[in-house]
């Protein structure tokens, strides 16, 4: 009679199966770390920016007197006129201020200014970071401030 022909099953994967899964997953392990360092960075420049503007705000109120908060947005940094030194914003985050026309410095500079009842001349700070964007938002009336 004839030969019996048997095939045998080999269990597991091979070598090069083993290392295009490796691969693959390396892949999508660095596309998933690089949006999750970005998002935070971005969210604390906000809070950043938010916190320096209601500083500048509690200021006003309670020394009765005008406070100026200004953004250099090609220098990347903030800060309140008279009160300590400027902060910087992560370099990879642009920025756009957007204010009231007499508060328009120039090209690069616009600031926001707050009275001593807490109102405001109004404004948004808008920071963006590799298609994300949070906006800051500064009510001209209550001088409130909230981030978007």
């Amino acid at each position: 009679m004839g030969q019996k022909t048997t095939v045998t099953r080999r269990n597991g994967f091979s070598l090069l199966e083993v290392l295009l899964v490796l691969v693959m997953a390396g892949l999508v392990m660095g596309v998933v770390a690089t949006s999750l360092t970005e998002g935070p960075v971005l969210r604390k420049s906000a809070r950043e920016v938010a916190a320096s503007l209601r500083h500048a705000r509690s200021i006003a109120i309670l020394q009765q007197k005008e406070m100026v908060w200004s953004m250099d947005i090609q220098e990347k940094n903030f800060w309140v006129t008279g009160k300590g030194e400027k902060r910087d914003l992560h370099r990879a985050v642009a920025a756009k201020i957007n204010t009231a026309s007499s508060e328009v410095v120039s090209a690069r500079q616009g600031n926001i200014r707050f009275y001593p009842d807490g109102s405001s001349t109004g404004g948004s700070v808008e920071l963006t970071m590799r298609g994300q964007t949070f906006k800051v938002n500064v009510e001209w009336i209550s001088g409130r401030i909230s981030t978007l």
